[in-house]
């Protein structure tokens, strides 16, 4: 058989594709990224990750779709989530993986707690890495399993390796052993966290100091800061201009992408050189004033 793979919207090698990609490869099939100008393909499958995409219009009406983009509820039969990923799909040279599911946390604006449900423990590194030097961890709140936590900070201390906890860790569940580790593996990225809500300022402040006290540097922070869901402008420059005096970087991801405000504010922050030199009054009078005209 002729399988075509399709990743609809992702910047990343698309993990969900590898694996189909090596059970496949496994049964003698031929592989390859789907190609509109080919074809010929016996089955396609296509993967999206946010549902507001476009479809490509070129995938066939009988393609196997799947991730967020499509449905919250369609995942891989487990004979092909286990397996280890085609890297050279995507000729990518470093490793990644869930070593947990789910999430602790019930945050209203999150698919994760509809998509994935409780949090629990699926598997460690060796399930997806073999020697790479360069790990990315998909894991949703991996500081909510302090055991398995410890296990897998334990492999990739041991391996030397450098990892980047892609989807975040939970400032609110920082303790100074979890900050002491955190702060002797290699870091391939920043450690990022979040601060979606005003409601816990001070749980965001101690943490920090935590990871401060045990080692870790603030340039070696980074928060997601949502805004658009349940919190002021005011309260949104707030906390962006309490991390940056805090030395910790943000990263804005507003709730609703279409905003002109939400749009704006997000340009400011996420422009480093902008944001350390302009104020967002001045960014936000010069937008406004050249900000295109809707026709």
């Amino acid at each position: 058989m002729k399988i075509g793979l399709a990743s609809v919207d992702s910047k990343i090698p698309n993990l969900a594709l590898m694996k189909i990609s090596a059970y496949h490869k496994l049964k003698g099939d031929k592989v390859e990224l789907f190609s509109p100008l080919f074809g010929g393909y016996d089955l396609v499958y296509a993967s999206k990750v946010f549902t507001d995409t476009p479809d490509d219009q070129y995938l066939p009406h009988n393609a196997i779709k799947g991730g967020s983009g499509y449905n919250l509820k369609t995942t891989l039969p487990e004979k092909i989530e286990s397996i280890y990923p085609d890297y050279s799909l995507f000729n990518c040279d470093y490793a990644m993986g869930f070593t947990s599911r789910g999430c602790c946390r019930n945050c209203p604006w999150c698919i994760v707690p509809e998509k994935e449900g409780k949090i629990k423990a699926v598997a460690d590194i060796y399930s997806f890495w073999n020697g790479q030097k360069y790990l990315m961890l998909f894991d949703n709140n991996l500081t909510a399993l302090p055991l398995h936590f410890r296990l897998i900070l334990q492999q990739i201390r041991f391996q030397g390796i450098y990892v980047d906890f892609n989807q975040g860790l939970d400032i609110r569940l920082i303790n100074l052993e979890v900050a002491q580790v955190l702060a002797t593996i290699n870091l391939w990225k920043q450690l990022r966290f979040a601060w979606d809500s005003m409601n816990y300022e001070q749980e965001v402040r101690r943490g920090i100091q935590i990871l401060i006290d045990g080692g870790v540097t603030p340039r070696k922070l980074m928060f997601y800061v949502l805004i658009g869901f349940n919190t002021t402008p005011e309260e949104d420059l707030y906390r962006v201009k309490t991390l940056r005096e805090l030395g910790i970087d943000s990263f804005v991801m507003p709730y609703n992408k279409k905003d002109e405000y939400q749009k704006s504010f997000a340009r400011w922050v996420n422009h480093k050189a902008i944001f350390k030199s302009v104020e967002w009054k001045d960014y936000d009078k010069f937008y406004r004033r050249h900000k295109p005209k809707k026709t």
